[in-house]
């Protein structure tokens, strides 16, 4: 079997030498990687004792190659025969076999023990890979660790890498919007984000943490909650502007309604005081007196007026007429609608108060006529007619917007004779 130094010059030394040069560089990174990873002391002097052994047979075949391929080194080494040179080449090449063999099951026992174990480079990606920033520092503000979206992070905000904690942290404060001691601010990408700053203890040594969430989508639905509250608040506002108003409305309608009722009764009372004067012979006294009576604890104010819910009913409007000496002939049937007959017995007592007033007359007739498109009512008088246009104040006024309100018109005519007219269409 042929020596090692008999195969100096051949390429079988030249392929033996780079395979020990690679075993050696394998066995160097396996070595630092259990240091790095802390393993047990016999793990480390195994690949340390590995180390060794690979490193010298690598200066050996190194040195056997140099001498016999470089003739400016003397050739003393190999011609006195130095043992290692005398080995069979096998050994070399063996031992190189179970290098490598050694190599490939420590490296599948590594793939193992990362894949099993937390070790620190994987802790390390983990952190980087963190949709979070994260960075702790030491009190003078030296970083200690962070990870990539913080580095990110400063270098959007402030321009500049991650290099000392406790500038950046006063960046944070006098840029960012106060939220209870953290501080939330916008990155010119339009993203938003809240940063936190508290003390982390870890061996009895203080560092300061700051950490970063990403608050892009939350912040957004604030910002829409707060316009949508401010919306509301001026909505509430304008309700209330409107429900004053509605009160005071009401409180005015009813008003109208207590004076329209008093004056209608106080004119009633005025009319059967006249007629009581004028045609004493036709004129119940005891009515007068009675009516009289009750409008003056009216005016004093020690009876209330009356209710005006039968006022939807014509029958009273006409035997009220028929007190102040009026006779009222109703041609047709009354309207079917509440609100309509409520406006036919008002316009009756408003028409027979001013017969007797402005006309003298003593006859009233009310003309109802339905039809397909709506119902028209009209009111003439006898008497004297009109000496000019009727003057809409009192209670005529107050008719006609009763009349409106209904979407109905109305129509006075003076002349030649007064009529009242009152349309209503079918809804």
């Amino acid at each position: 079997m042929r020596s090692f130094d008999t195969i100096l010059e051949t390429p079988g030394a030249f392929v033996l030498l780079m395979i020990e040069l690679f075993l050696t560089i394998g066995q160097t990174a396996f070595f630092l990687l259990s240091v790095r990873e802390r393993k047990s002391p016999r793990q480390i002097f195994a690949s340390a004792l590995h180390l060794l052994v690979g490193f010298l047979v690598f200066v050996i075949l190194l040195e056997g190659y140099d001498t016999a391929n470089y003739r400016s080194i003397p050739r003393d080494v190999i011609q006195t025969g130095w043992f290692v040179f005398s080995l069979p080449w096998l050994v070399y090449a063996f031992w190189e076999a179970l290098s490598a063999g050694i190599l490939l099951w420590v490296a599948r026992e590594y793939r193992h023990y990362r894949t099993a174990t937390v070790t620190s480079a994987a802790i390390r990606k983990t952190v980087d890979l963190l949709p979070e920033g994260i960075g702790i520092g030491s009190p003078d503000g030296t970083v200690r660790l962070h990870n990539l979206k913080m580095e990110a992070l400063c270098c959007e905000l402030t321009g500049e890498r991650l290099s000392d904690a406790n500038r950046f942290w006063a960046f944070l404060e006098e840029n960012g919007e106060d939220q209870e001691g953290k501080r939330l601010i916008r990155t010119p990408k339009g993203e938003v984000w809240l940063f936190a700053n508290d003390e982390l203890t870890i061996d009895d040594a203080v560092f300061r943490r700051i950490s970063a969430i990403d608050v892009t989508e939350r912040y957004r639905i604030t910002e829409d909650l707060r316009a949508k509250n401010t919306h509301l608040k001026e909505i509430r506002r304008r309700m209330t502007e409107a429900s004053n108003l509605s009160a005071e409305m009401f409180v005015k309608q009813e008003e109208t309604r207590a004076r329209t009722a008093l004056h209608n009764e106080l004119g009633q009372v005025l009319l059967m005081g006249r007629r009581s004067i004028e045609h004493p012979d036709t004129t119940d006294r005891a009515t007068v007196v009675l009516m009289t009576r009750q409008m003056n604890r009216i005016l004093l104010g020690e009876k209330r007026i009356p209710e005006t819910a039968a006022e939807d009913d014509v029958q009273p409007a006409i035997r009220m007429a028929n007190r102040i000496g009026v006779t009222v002939e109703v041609k047709g049937e009354p309207p079917a609608d509440a609100r309509l007959r409520a406006i036919l017995a008002g316009a009756i007592r408003e028409c027979a108060a001013n017969t007797v007033k402005h006309a003298e007359g003593d006859l009233l007739s009310a003309e109802i006529d339905e039809s397909a498109a709506g119902t028209r009512i009209t009111l003439t008088n006898n008497g004297m007619p009109p000496k000019g246009p009727v003057a809409e104040s009192g209670g005529l006024l107050s008719l006609r917007q009763r009349v409106e309100e209904q979407g109905g018109t109305m129509i006075v005519q003076s002349a030649p004779a007064f009529s009242l007219t009152m349309s209503f269409p079918h809804p």
